[in-house]
């Protein structure tokens, strides 16, 4: 057992002393800049702070720039060669034999080939290259390439084609960045790297449609990012393989319409980006596998959701925290349920009406809803009631308000909730043509004209019963003036009978 416990405390000191006498890593100093200028045909100067500048004599081609973070210790390094395509295939010839200090990040613009750049001036390759095309012509060929295999980040720009081998034993990729690659990919492009490629940027490619199967062997990517193109669709299966996504950006295209399967297998995804895109309508259940996600983006497009589908097209978003619904074409939004606490930008839409999931008497989360730069005039009771039990902070600005009696119940809102709405100062409400901030309005100002109404109409309502009263008394007194009259008459004509009467009985007597 001592034996044991020996021979690993050895193995381990070995170990310490075989990391020890590698070779340091520094960056680039003055001292390197200095040691440089006493090379024939070579020129370094610092012509800003942490800065070096490297020019040869002999070969005006090519630049060397190199760039030194001082809290890392490590070095940047731009090759730019300028020229023709045969005058930069004979830069390698023309330059002094040299040993540069390894750089962390080499960016390299025209230089092609540099297999023999390379070797005369004494550059290892650092874990991350950016090749880009430059100013030639030169196609990129696989042989090209053959130094930079062990590299775990690379991007590749700028070139008009890239041949479906041009990766291969690549295995140690990470990262791989193609942008601005003039024609469509080959489907077997990425396959050579899918092993260890967790990071994939395609940005800026012209790409209209995903070549079929291009992505079919990345199972280990975690972000994929074709923003940028000119993408009109996305076929369905086109992500189906990509088990452990958790990054799609989808922004700054041309799409019009998602396929409902979509993202059926993207059930790691955490952020999607759709915005600056054409979407008009979302297809149900195009969301309902995303269960993960946490952030979703479909801002700045032509968005409108019918009111029939409206509480039901976000079905599955169970983890989402932030949606950016902002500068679409909503006239009808469903409140969030289902959900955790959530954050939803619907500024600038047309607005008119927030709808609430049928069945639902209670909010499940806490919500914080930005509803400026709409049309809407009023919130039914329940919608008040859904908000003030879930609301976390709210704006308001820029709607038209209606300050009336239907909207006494929204004013209460407003004074419950003061501190919960960003916006408040800001927030008016309109009557008759007029218009108040909702912390300076008062009831009465809205009950005023309604009061001075029935006034009005109380006012006429008793003068004429008054003069209906009047004139039925007057009716009725010249009725009762007429009857006594008849009565008055009667009794004389009985009497004068009564009189004749009697005057005849006494000339009969």
């Amino acid at each position: 057992m001592l034996n044991s416990t020996r021979i690993q405390i050895l193995l381990l000191l070995f170990y310490i002393v075989a990391i020890c006498r590698q070779p340091h890593a520094s960056g680039f100093k003055i001292e390197d800049c200095r040691a440089l200028n006493e090379t024939t045909n070579v020129t370094c100067y610092t012509p800003a702070k942490q800065q070096f500048n490297i020019d040869f004599s002999n070969e005006e081609h090519i630049k060397i720039y190199i760039y030194q973070d001082k809290e890392s210790n490590t070095s940047t390094m731009f090759l730019t060669c300028q020229g023709s395509d045969e005058e930069v295939l004979h830069i390698g010839d023309n330059l002094p034999r040299l040993s540069l200090e390894r750089a962390k990040i080499i960016t390299i613009d025209g230089c092609i080939p540099f297999e023999g750049i390379f070797k005369r001036l004494g550059l290892s390759v650092g874990t991350q290259v950016k090749l880009q095309r430059g100013i030639t012509d030169m196609p990129l060929k696989r042989e090209y390439l053959s130094s930079l295999t062990k590299v775990k980040s690379l991007l590749l720009g700028g070139f008009e084609a890239l041949d479906e081998h041009v990766l291969a034993g690549f295995e140690n990729l990470e990262t791989l960045e193609l942008t601005r690659i003039g024609t469509a990919l080959p489907s077997g492009l990425l396959a050579p790297v899918s092993a260890h490629l967790t990071q994939l940027n395609m940005r800026e490619n012209n790409m209209t449609t995903p070549t079929k199967g291009l992505f079919a062997s990345l199972q280990q990517l975690d972000a994929l990012d074709l923003s940028y193109n000119v993408l009109t669709s996305i076929p369905s299966g086109t992500f189906d393989q990509l088990y452990n996504l958790t990054v799609l950006d989808l922004s700054s295209n041309h799409l019009s319409h998602l396929p409902a399967d979509a993202f059926q297998s993207l059930r790691k995804l955490k952020r999607l980006f759709l915005s600056y895109n054409r979407i008009q309508q979302l297809e149900p259940n195009t969301f309902v596998a995303l269960s993960a996600l946490q952030d979703l983006k479909l801002d700045n497009n032509i968005l409108d959701i019918a009111t029939s589908v409206a509480c039901n097209i976000f079905d599955g978003l169970h983890s989402l925290e932030y949606m950016e619904l902002n500068n679409n074409n909503l006239s009808v939004y469903c409140l969030p349920y289902n959900m955790r606490s959530v954050s939803v930008d619907l500024s600038f839409n047309k607005l008119k009406t927030l709808l609430l999931p049928p069945g639902e008497s209670e909010p499940r989360q806490s919500v914080n809803l930005n509803l400026r730069h709409n049309q809407l005039q009023y919130l039914s009771d329940e919608t008040l009631q859904y908000l003030h039990d879930s609301l976390a902070q709210l704006s308001l600005a820029h709607n038209p308000w209606q300050c009336d009696t239907a909207s006494f119940l929204w004013l209460d809102f407003i004074k419950l909730n003061s501190r919960r709405i960003l916006d408040l100062a800001d927030v008016d409400c309109f009557n008759d043509n007029a218009y108040w901030n909702v912390t300076l309005f008062k009831p009465r100002k809205v009950c005023k004209s309604v009061t001075s109404l029935y006034y009005i109409i109380t006012i006429a309502v008793v003068s004429a019963l008054a003069i209906t009263a009047l004139i039925a008394a007057v009716f009725y007194r010249r009725k009762a003036i007429k009857r006594v009259e008849k009565l008055k008459s009667a009794k004389q004509v009985e009497n004068t009978y009564e009189n004749v009467g009697y005057q005849v009985d006494q000339d009969v007597y």
